[in-house]
């Protein structure tokens, strides 16, 4: 088995879970995204005032005075009524990767080409989408911050090399933002296969936000209570003291969660954390629970577009 197909075990259990249904769905105790909110968040138009009053013109001015532009008005959004919901979409990517045609039915469940990742980022762009972090939707229900109009949160899991060198470029030459989870081995492994610690603290830097996905990609359903709280209290410990900012928020590696896992990973510190489906409705009462939508190689543009709000 070469070093590439070592770290596909992951995914192919992400596949397995998701290809049968949504890994939660496997769960008992696991959460279900609420129906939609019956009434939208209030949309808030707020227009900058000047600071002080200018002077009045002089008597006899020498020259005509230029007409200046109107203040730019800045639209957002502000948090539901307690248990409603808002439309906020979060995006799941995994590998970033051209395919050959005989790729598996797996890697296509798991993979975005290149090309398609930047038309979509042009897509979101081109119709209004402002991206977002995870934390800033944490700050939006538990603090009532106001987000931009037409929030949506990118997020790539796993830290494969090709988040760094796709992605990362792509984002900032847009000026948007993304949430990327690695495993914290991974990380430390760096390579041909994953991003390292440096390209992560670069990343971090430039905006984007890292959270957490465990020390070793750990189905944490399946662990005993100490392995679970060491794998999400140690993970972000070291990816704090790495790339020297808070870690708020955690994908559960396979999307695997229950009710205990939950609460750990609450214990633990983390104030979002993301499964593997289905829909774009989020509330507060299920930080811990986030839904996301999955884009896989097989999608169009059309099939991407059609999964937004």
């Amino acid at each position: 088995m070469n070093s590439f197909s070592r770290f596909l075990i992951p995914l192919f259990w992400c596949g397995v879970f998701a290809l049968s249904g949504c890994a939660d769905g496997l769960l008992n105790d696991a959460v279900t995204p609420t129906a939609a909110a019956t009434r939208p968040p209030r949309v808030v138009v707020v227009t900058a005032t000047p600071s002080h009053t200018p002077p009045p013109p002089t008597a006899t001015p020498t020259r005509a005075a230029t007409p200046t532009s109107a203040p730019t008005a800045t639209p957002f959004i502000t948090p539901p009524a307690p248990g409603e919901a808002v439309e906020i979409p979060i995006l799941m990517y995994h590998h970033l990767n051209p395919l050959p045609p005989d790729a598996s039915e797996l890697l296509r469940t798991w993979t975005v080409s290149p090309q398609q990742f930047t038309a979509q980022l042009d897509y979101l762009q081109a119709h209004g989408f402002h991206t977002i972090t995870l934390k800033q939707l944490a700050d939006f229900f538990e603090r009532g911050a106001p987000l931009p109009t037409r929030p949506i949160v990118i997020t790539i899991d796993d830290g494969w090399l090709d988040a760094y060198t796709v992605a990362y470029p792509e984002l900032v030459k847009r000026k948007m933002v993304a949430v990327f989870f690695v495993p914290t081995n991974y990380a430390t492994a760096g390579g041909e296969l994953f991003l390292d610690w440096a390209q992560a603290a670069e990343m971090s830097r430039a905006g984007m936000e890292l959270g957490g996905h465990t020390i070793s990609h750990e189905d944490l359903t399946q662990t005993d209570l100490g392995e679970m709280r060491r794998q999400l209290t140690a993970s972000k410990a070291l990816m704090e003291e790495k790339i020297g900012q808070p870690v708020v928020s955690l994908s559960y590696p396979f999307g695997a969660h229950n009710a205990r896992v939950v609460a750990e990973t609450q214990a633990a510190g983390y104030r979002a954390a993301v499964i593997l489906c289905c829909g774009y409705q989020q509330q507060a009462g299920n930080l811990l629970t986030l839904p996301r939508i999955r884009v896989s190689y097989e999608d169009t543009l059309e099939d991407f577009a059609g999964r937004l709000p």
